[in-house]
């Protein structure tokens, strides 16, 4: 886990607003009076994602799982060492609990932009409107609702892990038959196969495998992040 200064919570509602957080006119913290986005520093041993479920909870009453990394583009007077994760959520304000602070108030995104919110901060909120505006396809998302949907419906003996993980096996097995065919190698039907069917059958195999992750922790996206970034090196 590399160094990490803080963990910091997105929340936005699926009609487009913002949750922000009024922090308190304290000159001992950063900007004092200033709207910003839940968030903290880590306790000894926390991850990123456990802090910044951890803040969330105790900032605003929100215990949210399906909190996903945002890859910001730090802001040249930020520190990168500040992490920040994003998630939707249908927020009923009569359930918001104010743990610190002056005030929790949801607002629309573009609204943000002209209230008393850290440089750094309304550049991040642009980028995620920019994301959202575009559609820009939250993989993570709808692993994490197929995960829940699967898992709802888990076999008597509650092996969901066990499951997904065979799952995978047995999706790359079809991914090999569909290479075996698109190059005419299957010795009984030849060209059996497109490069569609191994794109296809390639996607099922990561999809299975994402799952399968996803059983294994609710941060799933962080570590295949972080392992995907070792390959790098």
């Amino acid at each position: 886990m590399k160094d990490f200064k803080s963990g910091n919570a997105i929340i936005t509602t699926p009609d487009g607003m913002v949750l922000l957080h009024l922090r308190a006119e304290d000159d001992r913290i950063s900007f004092p009076g200033h709207w910003s986005v839940p968030g903290g520093f880590p306790n000894p041993g926390e991850t990123p994602y456990e802090t910044t479920r951890r803040e969330l909870r105790e900032e605003t009453g929100l215990d949210v799982e399906g909190l996903l990394p945002f890859e910001v583009i730090y802001h040249p007077d930020d520190d990168p060492r500040r992490r920040f994760f994003h998630a939707v959520v249908d927020v009923d304000p009569a359930e918001l609990v104010l743990g610190e602070g002056q005030e929790l108030r949801l607002v629309a995104l573009a609204e943000a932009q002209s209230m008393k919110v850290p440089p750094a901060i309304k550049d991040y909120l642009r980028q995620l409107e920019g994301h959202l505006r575009i559609g820009k396809p939250r993989v993570w998302a709808s692993i994490d609702r197929l995960h829940r949907r699967l898992s709802e419906h888990n076999g008597a003996d509650g092996d969901f892990l066990a499951y997904q993980v065979l799952k995978v096996q047995e999706e790359a097995g079809e991914a090999a038959q569909a290479l075996l065919g698109v190059r005419g190698a299957n010795p009984y039907k030849g060209f059996s196969h497109t490069m569609d069917d191994l794109q296809g059958e390639l996607c099922d195999v990561i999809a299975a495998a994402m799952v399968a992750l996803r059983a294994t922790t609710p941060d799933a996206a962080s570590l295949l992040s972080e392992h995907v970034a070792r390959w790098e090196r």
